[in-house]
């Protein structure tokens, strides 16, 4: 019995080196995040509410109810500005503090599918929009796609309205030339003097993606990897776009008609909803033919509106104006996990008669090292040229600019000194 209770203790007992390994504690890396929900309550009529307080709302995340330790109600003037001063709700005081959340704008120019007439007019529109209806903690981004240049990202979420205006006035004619049914008329043209194959740069660019409805489904697949991205971007984001729309008959391709419906889960999923202005001037050619349908189907899927005529759009502006500018934050504190994953929220308000208008859910975020091209394209500007980088925390390391010749336009050599350690994540064949 001594000599089994000896071998038995001997096989049980670790050795040292063994036994230090079996006391060390398990670890888990855990931040703690505060995660901010953007609401929208009205009445049976469409009418805001602007009479509740945090205790009248309930917020489930994955089924799970939270506690709701933030709160701030937004409310912006509705309607006209000449209305009298006691049929105006009460206005939301300038804040000493940033607002926990914010009204994020997404400005989008398709030149691809809008005309010079057109081109002119929603420049007009954006111009308006900006100077009449932007509240000076709007968050303002600019995008534009066209034939030739593709998805541009001009500036990403900032509140420097100024800066947002200067960049939209220099759009003009000449980003509305490289349109799709430019380039397919010039190429047909070369095509037919039989001198395609010196036909100019741009043109030959842009034919490759002309044939077989190319260049619509890459400008659906361009807006499905900008909608991506935006999924890691806290609250509603509004993408007010101008366009003339694809063409309706491109709904009769099997293969655009499912991308374009994976464009439509993409912009719901990312909490972004589309207020679309159709920019082409009204023509004889019948409704479903035009861009019209198109538009119309990724306003409506996203809880958005659809603007048919770009002239009217004063009352247009009013309107997004109208339904965007009042609205509740709640925030509540989670364990963020960075495995990416998607969480379904759903928020309920204590008072008969409320409709509820929320975002459906957010993701986790991930390693950096797991991001589309176009992600980690919205990291870098974001972490540039933000005001306040929110999709990662800048790391900071010393570094020095010197001058390294005088005889090349490029001149400056910077030297950094960066741990090895906080770029493993990323540091490629491109680091």
């Amino acid at each position: 019995i001594l000599f089994f209770l000896a071998a038995l203790s001997a096989h049980l007992i670790p050795a040292p080196q063994e036994a230090t390994k079996l006391q060390k504690p398990l670890q888990h890396e855990v931040s703690i995040a505060l995660k901010l929900v953007q609401v929208y309550i009205t009445d049976k009529k469409g009418n805001p509410v602007l009479d509740l307080e945090k205790e009248d709302f309930v917020l489930y995340d994955n089924g799970e109810q939270k506690i709701l330790t933030e709160f701030e109600k937004h409310v912006l003037p509705l309607g006209s500005a000449e209305a009298p001063a006691e049929e105006r709700p009460g206005l939301t005081p300038v804040q000493a503090t940033p607002p926990l959340l914010s009204r994020k704008f997404f400005l989008f120019f398709d030149f691809a599918y809008t005309n010079a007439d057109g081109a002119r007019k929603i420049r007009e529109a954006a111009l308006n929009f900006i100077d009449t209806r932007l509240q000076p903690s709007d968050e303002v981004g600019v995008i534009s796609y066209s034939a030739i240049k593709r998805l541009q990202i001009h500036e990403f979420m900032t509140t420097d309205h100024k800066k947002v205006r200067e960049l939209v006035e220099k759009f003009g004619l000449r980003d509305a030339l490289g349109t799709v049914e430019d380039l397919r008329y010039k190429y047909n043209a070369a095509l037919e003097a039989g001198d395609a194959a010196n036909t100019t740069g741009e043109i030959k660019a842009g034919a490759s993606f002309l044939s077989a409805g190319r260049q619509e489904l890459n400008f659906v697949k361009s807006l499905s990897a900008f909608a991506q991205a935006l999924r890691y971007i806290s609250g509603q984001k509004y993408l007010v776009f101008f366009s003339g729309g694809i063409p309706g008959p491109a709904l009769q391709s099997f293969e655009f008609r499912n991308k374009y419906e994976d464009l439509l889960k993409e912009l719901a999923t990312s909490n972004v909803v589309v207020y679309a202005l159709k920019a082409n001037p009204i023509t004889e050619t019948p409704e479903q033919e035009t861009g019209a349908p198109i538009l119309q189907k990724m306003a409506d899927a996203t809880g958005g509106r659809y603007f048919a005529n770009i002239f009217n759009h004063e009352q247009h502006a009013e309107k997004i104006q109208n339904l965007t500018g009042s609205y509740y934050v709640l925030g509540y504190y989670i364990n963020e996990q960075w495995d990416g994953q998607y969480h379904k929220i759903k928020v309920k308000v204590n008072r008969p008669g409320c409709e509820v208008s929320a975002q459906a859910g957010y993701f986790n975020p991930k390693p950096f090292g797991e991001y589309s091209d176009l992600e980690k394209e919205l990291h870098l500007l974001d972490l540039a040229l933000s005001d306040q980088p929110r999709l990662q925390t800048p790391v900071r390391f010393l570094m020095t600019a010197l001058t390294c010749s005088l005889e090349k336009k490029n001149n400056l050599c910077l030297i950094a000194d960066i741990p090895v350690r906080k770029i493993k994540e990323i540091s490629g064949k491109k680091a």
